[in-house]
């Protein structure tokens, strides 16, 4: 998977792979801007990931997800590092833990810094 600099670089691949529909979420399912469609939890997967850090301020983190709908369609979903976290119940959010799911692509993932063996 490709590594991207920028969030908007990201949405365009994105795009280009045929994720044209953004998403917003609402309290327990989330929405889709243009068409108003409402996806649950148990209606949508999460493809991939990408974490972005802001170049000045590390609280500046933005996620932007790869959905599809089990209807076919395909957006994405740009969550802001505790925007959403109070007005989102947590059955959806849960959705967006992609840890331990094989599944989703974290190619895109932060990947932690090896901290050095003790005694070196």
């Amino acid at each position: 998977m490709k590594h991207f600099e920028t969030l908007t670089e990201a949405m365009e691949d994105l795009r280009g792979r045929g994720y044209t529909h953004e998403f917003a979420p609402k309290k327990d399912f989330l929405e889709e801007k243009s068409t108003a469609t409402k996806l649950k939890s148990e209606e949508f997967n999460v493809d991939e990931f990408h974490r972005f850090e802001g170049t000045s301020d590390p609280g500046d983190e933005m996620t932007l997800y790869a959905i599809t709908a089990s209807n076919g369609l395909k957006g994405v979903f740009v969550s802001a590092q505790g925007t959403y976290s109070n007005e989102v119940s947590s059955e959806l959010m849960v959705k967006f833990n992609i840890t331990d799911r094989a599944e989703v692509n974290t190619d895109g993932a932060v990947k932690p810094i090896n901290a050095p063996e003790v005694g070196q």
